[in-house]
């Protein structure tokens, strides 16, 4: 029977995070953890999914992908997206065997990793490639409309193109992927798990998206610009506006009578929330200018400036930490990771530091020199919110 491997990492997210779905510029870099799906032909015309951490599932031919368990609809959705896509079908059943070195729920992509490996299998075993961007923005596809996460495209970019040891810039417009910036030498970025679930499915998440997006709506009203992103705009230009133009905060009711909705499928609006709209659109804006700022840095960095660089690209690393917990995505766990690496700083070789990802837990990422990677372990096996040990993350 025809067997073909697929394999795909986890990303670190350097900066840009949940700024992806507004546009932002974003710098990610793939981890040396990934996972692997093994596709074999069957002679039953049915599909077996089989996860060394969720189990065994049988999927009879023709079964829809909300009949069946979360964990299955990653691998099958993709499948049954892949056949659509390259119209092709198998001659009879297939199995997925997925195993995964990508930790679940900590922000670093371990679904966009699985996405991804399950459509490099399928091209494999049936020979038919995509081009271009064509396999990261069908993963996103399983995971906003099968999985049912609204996530942007950032994970299955940085997962697909990612260049080991470098941060990928990524323009989410909607996917312009830039050459890799290099860190200097002897420095790295490490995710540091906090232990604290994190999921794109949850509220707070969601909401955040729904404000970015009724933020953005309104700012359009105001100015009369229509807008393909929020980014397009400058931190100067939103800061500008006035508490009347772009308020504060505004119920999901009030904007819909005043507004109409807004142009994301994937936003829904309650009437009854209360939504901080001024602060959900202000945080992509001034992430994209902090990624833009820190390539430029990165880049222009030479021995003279070198240390002067770092320490102004840890500041927007902490820069973009407090700008997640003004939309409701940061935690006090990883605020007490973040405060403890600053405490230690430059001297000791630690840069800077943010929630990294979808925030609300999952993974802290870390920028320090490569001689100060003791001394984190040491913070980490400190400062704990599990039981289990948690590696850093390369």
């Amino acid at each position: 029977m025809k067997t073909v491997i697929g394999e795909a990492p986890g990303r670190l997210d350097f900066l840009g995070g949940v700024a992806d779905y507004s546009g932002s510029l974003v710098l990610e870099m793939p981890l040396r953890r990934t996972t692997r799906v093994t596709v074999s032909a069957q002679a039953a015309k049915e599909f077996v999914l089989v996860s060394a951490q969720e189990g065994r599932w049988v999927v009879a031919a023709g079964t829809p992908a909300a009949a069946v368990p979360k964990w299955v609809r990653y691998a099958y959705g993709c499948f049954l997206l892949f056949c659509e896509a390259q119209r092709w079908q198998p001659k009879a059943g297939l199995k997925f065997s997925i195993r995964s070195r990508v930790p679940a729920s900590m922000g670093v992509s371990s679904s966009a990793a699985l996405e991804v490996a399950t459509l490099r299998a399928l091209e494999i075993f049936s020979g038919r490639k995509f081009t271009g961007t064509a396999l990261a923005r069908l993963a996103q596809r399983a995971e906003n409309e099968i999985v049912g996460a609204p996530c942007g495209l950032m994970d299955q970019l940085a997962s697909a193109y990612g260049v080991r040891g470098a941060l990928l810039p990524i323009l989410c417009r909607p996917d312009g992927l830039g050459e890799p910036v290099r860190l200097p030498p002897g420095v790295v970025a490490v995710g540091w798990p906090s232990g604290v679930k994190h999921a794109v499915t949850a509220a707070p998440y969601a909401t955040a998206r729904v404000g970015a997006f009724m933020g953005r709506k309104l700012i359009e009203r105001a100015t009369g610009r229509r807008l393909a992103y929020a980014t397009e705009l400058t931190p100067a230009e939103v800061r500008t506006l006035s508490r009347t133009m772009l308020p504060v905060k505004i119920c999901g009711r009030t904007f819909l009578a005043r507004a109409g909705g807004v142009d994301d499928p994937l936003s829904k609006i309650e009437p009854a929330k209360t939504y901080a709209v001024r602060a959900a659109v202000s945080f992509p804006v001034e992430e994209n200018f902090r990624a833009e700022a820190a390539v430029a840095l990165l880049r222009g960095a030479t021995a003279k400036s070198r240390e002067a660089t770092l320490r102004m690209v840890g500041d927007l690393l902490y820069q973009s930490h407090a700008g997640y917990s003004s939309i409701g995505l940061g935690c006090p766990e990883t605020d007490q990771m973040v405060a403890a690496v600053r405490a230690l700083g430059p001297q000791r070789g630690f840069y800077g530091a943010r929630v990294s990802g979808g925030g609300s837990g999952g993974t802290v990422v870390v920028l320090l020199r490569k001689s100060a990677l003791p001394a984190l372990r040491r913070l980490a096996a400190k400062i704990r919110f599990s039981p289990e040990s948690l590696p850093l993350l390369q």
